[in-house]
């Protein structure tokens, strides 16, 4: 009875301890899943996925519900200060308009530049790069495009968010 008794708390106090460790471990540091490891990279991607025709990698190519909601929504505030707390229907309201724009955008994205072979020979940030709490923002990117015939074209979309040396667009949507 008595090795029975030790045993059973044993396996409690085993099972307090790793609770209490899983309690006070670290939270996993934010990042953004199926991103880009440059923006040149990610610029790329959005290069080949307008000349494909490819809406589905273009969707994949900014952050989803998950991302802004987790990251870019509540971490929009200064470094150093604690993220920003939102109600569930501020939250949705604000994806449903960042996420709708961007759908809009990337229909217009496709009909004006899908199917069309140009390279990127420029990226500029009209509005700069800025350090918030959760990410830094490389802010309305402006993209220099040449077709084959040598026609220039300025292409004006949204920011790029980068966490932890990663990068998607936040929108397409020109802020």
């Amino acid at each position: 009875m008595r090795q029975r008794l030790a045993a059973i708390v044993f396996v409690v106090l085993a099972l307090a301890i790793v609770g209490g460790a899983l309690t006070h471990a670290k939270p996993r540091a934010p990042r953004l899943g199926n991103a880009a490891p440059s923006i040149d990279s990610l610029v790329e991607d959005l290069r080949l996925a307008l000349i494909k025709n490819d809406k589905s990698t273009l969707r994949t190519l900014r952050v989803n519900q998950d991302e802004y909601l987790g990251l870019i929504l509540p971490g929009s505030v200064d470094p150093g200060q604690k993220p920003a707390e939102w109600s569930e229907q501020a939250q949705q309201y604000f994806w449903g308009i960042l996420n709708g724009k961007s759908a809009y955008v990337e229909a217009y994205l496709i009909a004006t530049y899908g199917g069309h072979p140009f390279r990127v020979t420029d990226v500029h940030y009209v509005k700069g790069i800025k350090e918030y709490a959760l990410y830094k923002a490389y802010k309305q990117l402006e993209l220099t495009l040449e077709d084959d015939a040598g026609k220039v074209d300025h292409l004006r979309i949204g920011s790029v968010a980068e966490v932890n040396g990663r990068y998607k667009f936040i929108s397409y949507v020109r802020d």
